[in-house]
């Protein structure tokens, strides 16, 4: 075995020693890094430049990657998610520490808010949604003083609102919302509403103040719809609506539905002109059919008496100042007013049969019209009894024999009918004998 001069390998490990504290100066000199969490606010703008690490003695250079050979300028902006990585000027620094960045921008929420209330005074900022930390929110898009939570919303108005970095309390760029008030106030309405069963009420009859839904209890969620039909004695409900929004509360209405006054239907009465002495007054009440109230009153040509049952003077009425008219007016004393019926009375005439009369004839006479025997004005039409051989009025002597013949008027109702007589006397020629 050849034994090498102990001089050299004192040499060699000299040299190793060396090398490895000048790897460690090296090393010693990268920059490192305490906080590899950083947070920035977007209207910082921050860059390169406002990454923090500590500067060992040979300068602090970042870049994009672990393994990156090129370094980001300072002033190139950060972006918010990325990760960057820390280097010396010599880009030799092997593990390189990294630091996550997140930028802060303006809290997430819709660009346009509605806000649904019952009293103006109840729309305020609380009401408005916007997703950050520490939201506050302003009348203008930068500057300006926050507003308190119980600030009064104005409609359509622009709100903004921004957050806070929680790491560094920086404020961020704003979030602009145009806010629309939806003034939903509980509708006003009679609170009884009476209709009547003549036309029956619907749902679309009930009236409020405003746009209105109506329901069938103080908690139902289905609006009724317009085409129901109200019940009598039923209570319904009414929002206000003004799209998107509704009233939370709701108003409370009674439905009475009233029945119309009833007047009876119309009647006619009719008087034979040769009652009128007898009969002297009737009761218009009884010309209505049907099932008239009690508590109208009489209208018409003749003064009545007794109320509802309308008696009236008919001796003075005559065929030719007919018919007269009376109005039955009954009043409902509710949302139904009043229901007239009418009573007509006409005066009929009575038929003319003429008077009786008496005829004497020879058994040779020409036949003779009964009618014209008969004394007054007798109407034509009537008819002879007993039947006469000529089948009309006609008597002839040689065929019909003596007797009492009858002639009869139909009469018109309630007019009877009416008779008169011709008796009819015949007799045997004399005989003077032949030549």
């Amino acid at each position: 075995m050849v034994k090498q001069p102990i001089i050299i390998s004192y040499t060699k490990l000299t040299i190793l020693f060396l090398f490895v504290l000048g790897t460690l100066q090296i090393h010693s000199q990268c920059p490192s890094i305490i906080n590899i969490n950083q947070s920035f606010c977007d209207l910082e703008g921050p860059t390169i430049s406002d990454l923090v690490a500590t500067d060992n003695g040979n300068g602090i250079f970042w870049y994009d990657t672990e393994t990156s050979t090129t370094p980001i300028g300072n002033s190139e902006g950060l972006i918010s998610g990325e990760d960057y990585y820390a280097d010396d000027n010599t880009g030799t620094c092997g593990t390189r520490e990294r630091v996550d960045v997140f930028v802060y921008g303006e809290p997430l929420g819709l660009n346009f808010q509605g806000v649904c209330v019952d009293d103006l005074n109840d729309a305020t900022i609380s009401d408005l949604n916007a997703i950050g930390n520490n939201v506050q929110w302003y009348t203008v898009p930068s500057g300006g003083s926050s507003l308190s939570p119980t600030t009064i919303l104005n409609d359509n108005t622009i709100y903004y609102a921004d957050q806070e970095n929680p790491d560094t309390n920086c404020r961020t760029s704003r979030l602009s919302v145009l806010v629309n008030i939806g003034f939903v106030p509980v509708p006003t309405a009679n609170p009884i509403q009476e209709f009547c069963s003549d036309q029956p009420p619907t749902v679309a009859d009930l009236v409020a103040e405003g746009s209105n839904n109506w329901y069938a209890n103080q908690s139902s969620v289905i609006p009724l719809n317009l085409n129901e039909l109200l019940i009598d004695g039923e209570n319904y409900f009414a929002t206000s609506v003004d799209p998107p929004c509704e009233s939370d509360n709701r108003f409370e209405v009674t439905v009475v539905i009233n029945s119309p006054a009833n007047s009876g239907v119309n009647g006619i009465l009719e008087i034979c002109e040769t009652e009128l002495a007898t009969t002297m007054s009737v009761n218009l009440i009884d010309g209505l059919s049907g099932s008239p109230e009690t508590n109208g009153s009489w209208a018409g040509p003749f003064p009545t008496t007794n109320g509802s049952t309308g008696t009236v003077d008919i001796t003075s009425m005559t065929v030719t100042g007919g018919p007269y008219v009376f109005t039955y007016l009954v009043d409902s004393e509710t949302i139904c007013g009043t229901n007239t019926s009418t009573v007509s009375i006409s005066i009929i005439p009575p038929p003319n049969a003429g008077t009786d009369a008496a005829l004497d004839l020879c058994e040779n006479d020409a036949p003779i019209d009964l009618f014209t025997i008969l004394g007054g004005a007798p109407e034509t039409g009537g008819t002879w009894s007993p039947t006469l051989t000529s089948g009309t009025g006609f008597f002839d002597p040689n065929q019909d024999v003596a007797g009492v013949y009858t002639y009869t008027v139909t009469g018109t109702p309630p007019c009877d009918d009416i008779s008169a007589s011709v008796t009819v006397t015949t007799n045997t020629p004399l005989n003077a004998g032949t030549n």
